[in-house]
């Protein structure tokens, strides 16, 4: 890895990066990343199914929200907890579950802060590896480090926000290079693993599937992910699993924008874009391995201006953008560097003092008496319609992108 980022004439940019990621680990806080280490941290005392366990004890818990995240997830930060223990240090437990305000200001936070985000730091240093393999271009390498390295939009979802879909984001890409590589059921038993974290690869697969060479492929490639996910979930099946993880967040998301058209039914308008992009994908004379990565970003495009979405989700996207940007004419790369500006402002402007100024409230609670945005908004004018505008022309510049890369793609 050194050598290629050496081999780029980076070395200096990569360990600002590094410094720059080191300086703002242990003084953001966002309350996600306690609530889902409290209940990650039962693995240690031998719970295996922290669905069921959570249900069975949520009355006596200090920390009483459901875990609303998939196996591996669990798996993974239990068991980080055990390896990193000795850093931790003994009053871990007892900041972990102190839900109260105070609990910030204890002795010790910051350094709990920049453990727990370790992983993150390391695997967001690994995307830039993984995005290089997307160009031939030495020049469009070296962009591609640097504006992942320094965007400022992942940098503030996953260090202020704590954000671990930086995990499924990488092995998303991972299982994209291998399809590449034709490695079909590796690939898919990555995806797999993916979506063991949380379900959101699951979107890709159709995409991934018809952009196989041929039926027998795509059976491979549908077999190996949903085997993979299946293996990961059916120790954990349970009531408890389907009420807190399996019908929470995305997986229900894409069935709120609808049109009533009565007797109960309803016009589903982010599948209804969904399944257009995917005919029009179907349609192409030409679909190639090379261009996958093109559909991926377009159904996520669709999918963020069609649900209401938490800010840690945007990350999905920002790996597509960059290859997008690099990729396309200067307009519509722009158009869509666009399009993610107003999709991060819309979070910003939640009736939430966490995705604004209580975010530095570990240095000083001070930070908790700052008006947010909402707030300030609300005075001007309804924050709620100046969400669904900004929404509106997501979906807009959406489809301008979609049906102008596709024309580019026939010229």
């Amino acid at each position: 890895m050194f050598k290629v980022i050496s081999g780029l004439k980076l070395k200096k940019i990569f360990v600002l990066a590094i410094l720059l990621r080191i300086l703002m680990m242990p003084f953001y806080f966002h309350p996600d990343i306690k609530t889902y280490h409290f209940q990650s941290s039962f693995l240690k005392y031998g719970v295996f199914n922290i669905y069921s366990y959570l249900a069975a004890n949520k009355g006596n818990l200090p920390i009483k929200e459901d875990f609303v995240y998939f196996p591996l997830t669990y798996l993974f930060l239990g068991t980080y907890q055990i390896l990193t223990a000795p850093l931790l240090g003994s009053q871990f437990d007892t900041w972990l579950i102190d839900a109260s305000e105070q609990a910030r200001e204890t002795i010790g936070t910051f350094r709990y802060l920049f453990v727990l985000k370790i992983p993150y730091l390391l695997i967001d240093l690994l995307i830039p590896f993984l995005l290089i393999r997307f160009f031939e271009s030495t020049e469009q390498k070296r962009k591609a480090v640097i504006l992942w390295l320094f965007n400022p939009f992942s940098i503030v979802i996953i260090y202020i926000f704590s954000n671990l879909d930086i995990i499924p984001v990488a092995l998303s890409l991972i299982s994209l290079l291998l399809l590449r590589s034709k490695k079909i059921i590796l690939s898919g038993i990555i995806l797999g693993l993916a979506a063991g974290f949380k379900a959101y690869p699951v979107v890709f697969l159709p995409f991934l599937i018809l952009h196989t060479k041929n039926l027998k492929q795509g059976i491979k490639l549908f077999l190996a992910t949903v085997i993979t996910l299946l293996l990961i979930i059916l120790p954990f099946w349970s009531q408890a699993f389907l009420n807190s993880a399996f019908i929470s967040g995305l997986t229900t998301r894409l069935a709120y924008p609808s049109v009533p058209i009565g007797f109960g039914e309803a016009l589903m308008i982010g599948v209804i874009a969904m399944a257009v992009l995917f005919i029009m994908a179907l349609m192409e004379d030409n679909l190639s391995l090379d261009k996958l990565w093109l559909s991926i970003f377009f159904a996520l495009l669709l999918l963020f201006s069609t649900i209401h979405y938490h800010i840690a989700w945007l990350l999905w996207i920002i790996p597509f953008l960059i290859i997008f940007y690099l990729t396309q004419e200067n307009k519509v790369g722009k158009l869509a560097w666009a399009w993610f500006s107003l999709a991060m402002l819309i979070p910003l402007t939640f009736d939430d003092k966490f995705m604004t100024v209580s975010t530095l409230s570990v240095i000083s609670p001070l930070y908790n008496l700052l008006p947010t945005p909402f707030l300030i908004l609300q005075k001007i004018y309804d924050p709620f319609l100046v969400q669904g505008l900004i929404h509106s022309i997501l979906f807009g510049i959406s489809i301008v992108l979609i049906f102008k890369t596709f024309k580019m793609l026939k010229v």
